[in-house]
């Protein structure tokens, strides 16, 4: 089923939202987003659920129109989607997509024949896929950029910080990957294996994929606990994955440190009760700050002149014990009082690259990450 929302305030076509203090533009952006993922929370999660709220809330900041086609992890209907955005004939002034299952090729082909500017986010082309279509601004003329955030650096800070008890002297390793053909699970994967390269103390026991979901990981960490009893550092790529990952151990009764990526509302719940050591937080973010490139672009401050219309953000945040309660309030029971205003450079002439660490969304609330 094609889904589409008005987030904010309620089901529909369009988003138009003014808000006070809304940077002045030449005319309203409109802007498309075909979201990858399920318009209602399931098994996988409210990642992408969430990245649409924070896109929307961005939207509001700076007076922008935003629509929002769901795909339902459904590939196919990304790009049937993508289609009929392409044959509007009142074409959206920016189209944001996301490289899910390898379909950006298709998306990018499709709305290559249209006005629209397209923005990549979240998981980027691959070199082979660049090899095919080539970069930014060149062969396909109206993609005018890519936003990621730094998944390999991230992988890296996390296990550097799961790693850190003292307890264990020698660290046995089992990790839970999303599906081997999207980009950011396999970068994810990546930074923890650099890390353990050069902890010589440190041993990866077994790393696998799963399809995102807490069952198939939940069965899979269940079996990897089996196969290795001396694990006691296990991390998972997504909020699912990592609390399957929680659940399996304690069935197993295996004394280990758990961690991963994502910080939604459970996780970080379970964090604060000490039972998942840390989470990497922010990644649901990186549509709002799409908002933040294509907002400036709109007004004439083109992103690309700050230093590439490939940005590769490393804005990904420990979040622990101590910070946890603090980083929970905020963006789970005061999100519309975030303003990603602070980001952009035509509010703030700022000519040096961009810099979207949370601490300047956030304040002293990331002070302990």
């Amino acid at each position: 089923m094609n889904r589409r929302q008005i987030l904010v305030a309620g089901a529909g076509s369009v988003l138009n939202i003014a808000s006070r203090g809304a940077t002045p533009s030449f005319a309203k952006a409109r802007v498309v987003f075909l979201n990858p993922g399920e318009s209602t929370e399931r098994e996988t999660g409210q990642h992408w659920q969430l990245v649409s709220k924070f896109m929307s809330i961005a939207a509001k900041n700076f007076g922008m129109q935003l629509e929002v086609l769901y795909a339902e992890r459904d590939h196919m209907l990304m790009v049937r989607q993508a289609e009929e955005v392409a044959n509007r004939v009142d074409a959206p002034d920016y189209v944001v997509i996301v490289n899910e299952k390898m379909a950006a090729l298709d998306m990018l082909r499709l709305l290559s024949r249209t006005s629209s500017k397209i923005v990549l986010i979240h998981n980027d082309l691959t070199n082979e896929q660049r090899r095919v279509v080539g970069d930014e601004r060149r062969r396909i003329r109206n993609w005018i950029g890519t936003l990621t955030a730094d998944a390999n650096s991230a992988g890296y800070r996390l296990m550097d910080y799961l790693c850190r008890d003292r307890r264990f002297a020698r660290l046995r390793v089992i990790g839970i990957t999303g599906d081997p053909n999207t980009p950011v699970s396999m970068e994810r994967a990546t930074g923890v294996g650099s890390w353990l390269a050069r902890a010589p103390h440190a041993h990866i026991n077994q790393l696998v994929f799963s399809n995102w979901s807490f069952s198939d990981s939940y069965e899979k960490a269940l079996v990897l606990l089996a196969r290795y009893p001396e694990t006691n550092v296990i991390w998972g790529a997504n909020d699912s994955i990592t609390l399957a990952a929680l659940k399996a151990a304690e069935t197993r009764q295996v004394r280990a440190v758990v961690g991963g990526i994502g910080a939604l509302q459970e996780a970080l719940q379970r964090v604060m009760k000490g039972t998942l050591r840390a989470m990497m937080a922010g990644d649901y973010f990186i549509g709002a700050f799409a908002m933040v490139l294509i907002n400036d672009y709109h007004n004439g401050r083109d992103f690309a002149t700050r230093g590439s219309a490939r940005i590769k953000a490393d804005f990904l945040t420990v979040v622990q014990a101590e910070n946890a309660a603090s980083y929970y309030d905020a963006i789970f029971l005061h999100p519309h009082e975030l303003n990603f205003g602070v980001y952009s450079t035509s509010r703030y002439r700022n000519d040096g690259p961009y810099d979207f660490r949370l601490s300047h969304l956030l304040g002293e609330k990331m002070a302990t990450a």
